[in-house]
């Protein structure tokens, strides 16, 4: 009996003992959270939040292109300054890997659950959707705002998954000083093109500046060339060709050559278009020698930076998309950065609140000007101090847009184009059989396309 009782108290102090460490352990967790366990302030901190507005946490962003440049840094300041004005105890940790190496340790922090709780990627959305890495964005107002021609960038299977921070779009950057000096009007056709084509080279003027000389300035001239020739054929003609509905060798892509092939014989191309590359076919621009040029949404930039370093007399850029002969225009929109919540983070709506600072006209705004971008939130007006840029802005908002038909392609089909457009930009005539070798490179590795969100 003794030996009973004896062990009923040791039974008891025992219980007693094991409730009072487990009352210990949770009253002395830390609240604040970071998913690499330490503070910008170096203190340890769990990932745990109740998501009070006073609650003092840490919450980390990733990037890769948040550098010096004064628009940059204007960008952090902002975002620190609306996000405090919700959450005022909040610390905002930018965890910043400049350049190629931020995408492998990005990569690499996913797969080990030590990645930011926000973090910025590039191209990255249906990857990373796939494998469970992002969390759901569909409820946040932002998204249903967002430019449809984007869509790929954004989400994936219908899941808004990341924020666009801002649209690229490539184009035709004309001289307007030529344009007005020989009464030329702003091309709404091909035809039309052609007509300003002949004005300008017969005022002693090379109509369009090229530097093939680097591949890819070859390949977005023509998938710029394509996207309407395509589209205007199928308002699915990507996916057609991945499903076999229509043809590498087809009408559309033989009216983009014979166009190409038509501008080498009249001499509306630049006669080394092989053999300079960009920055070079950019001076032929910038120095008045050319009055077009098809190149990116850097274009205006490197304009102004040639007229303030070697001497080119500044003129005003206008922007202008390839059209059809009938006139119609669809731009293929690019994405560079944009924004998601990791999947894994124990902030969650701290996370979606600080997309959503940065989603807000106040920061998103000046970040798309100092970028010179277009916002993919649509109904943002913005002013840019590139006159240049607010046109483009406006052929964005007017003008069709979509998925590149090229993101239906393997990548062995698409350097067979290329290789097919610089040998006509060469001087030697199309070659049907050219493009039937790009068809059948198609039809071989068509398995290693990852379809586009539509």
């Amino acid at each position: 009996m003794k030996r009973k009782r004896t062990l009923l108290v040791l039974a008891s102090l025992l219980l007693v003992a094991l409730i009072s460490a487990c009352g210990a352990n949770q009253s002395n967790e830390p609240k604040n959270a970071n998913a690499t366990g330490t503070t910008s302030e170096g203190s340890k901190a769990t990932p745990e939040s109740s998501g009070g507005k006073d609650e003092s946490f840490t919450i980390r962003i990733g990037t890769w292109f948040i550098d010096d440049r004064p628009f940059m840094q204007e960008f952090k300041t902002n975002v620190e300054k609306s996000y405090k004005q919700k959450y005022p105890n909040a610390t905002i940790q930018w965890d910043i890997t400049l350049g190629d190496a931020y995408a492998d340790k990005l990569k690499a922090e996913l797969a080990s659950d030590t990645a930011p709780d926000v973090f910025f990627h590039q191209g990255k959305t249906a990857v990373f959707g796939e494998v469970g890495y992002l969390s759901d964005l569909s409820g946040e107002a932002w998204g249903a705002k967002l430019n449809p021609g984007t869509k790929s960038a954004y989400s994936y299977k219908d899941t808004v998954y990341a924020l666009p921070m801002g649209i690229a779009s490539s184009g035709i950057w004309y001289n307007k000083n030529i344009f007005a000096d020989l009464g030329i009007e702003v091309p709404k056709s091909w035809a039309e093109m052609e007509s300003a084509f002949e004005k300008i080279q017969s005022a002693g003027i090379t109509p369009v500046a090229a530097g093939f000389k680097d591949a890819w300035t070859a390949s977005m001239t023509f998938n710029l060339w394509m996207q309407p020739h395509g589209y205007e054929s199928s308002p699915t003609y990507g996916k057609d060709l991945y499903e076999g509905k229509k043809r590498l060798d087809g009408p559309e892509v033989q009216a983009v050559m014979m166009h190409l092939q038509e501008m080498v014989e009249k001499g509306y191309l630049n006669k080394n278009a092989l053999s300079i590359d960009w920055p070079q076919s950019a001076d032929l621009f910038t120095s008045g020698k050319a009055a077009m040029i098809a190149q990116g949404p850097w274009m205006p930039g490197t304009a102004q930076e040639n007229f303030q370093t070697k001497g080119h007399t500044a003129f005003e850029l206008g922007y202008l998309p390839f059209r059809t002969e009938k006139g119609y225009a669809k731009l293929s929109l690019g994405i560079d950065q944009s924004l998601s919540v990791n999947a894994k983070t124990k902030l969650l709506q701290q996370a979606k609140d600080l997309v959503a600072v940065i989603a807000s006209p106040e920061v998103y705004g000046p970040f798309n000007v100092g970028s010179g971008t277009v916002p993919g939130i649509q109904g943002m007006q913005l002013e840019y101090p590139n006159a240049a840029l607010n046109d483009l802005l406006k052929v964005v908002d007017e003008t069709e847009s979509g998925i590149g038909y090229e993101a239906y392609l393997p990548a062995s089909a698409m350097t067979s184009l290329t290789e097919t457009f610089t040998k006509v930009a060469s001087g030697i005539k199309l070659d049907v059989k050219d493009l039937t070798e790009a068809q059948k490179k198609l039809e071989k590795d068509i398995g290693t396309v990852i379809l586009p969100a539509e």
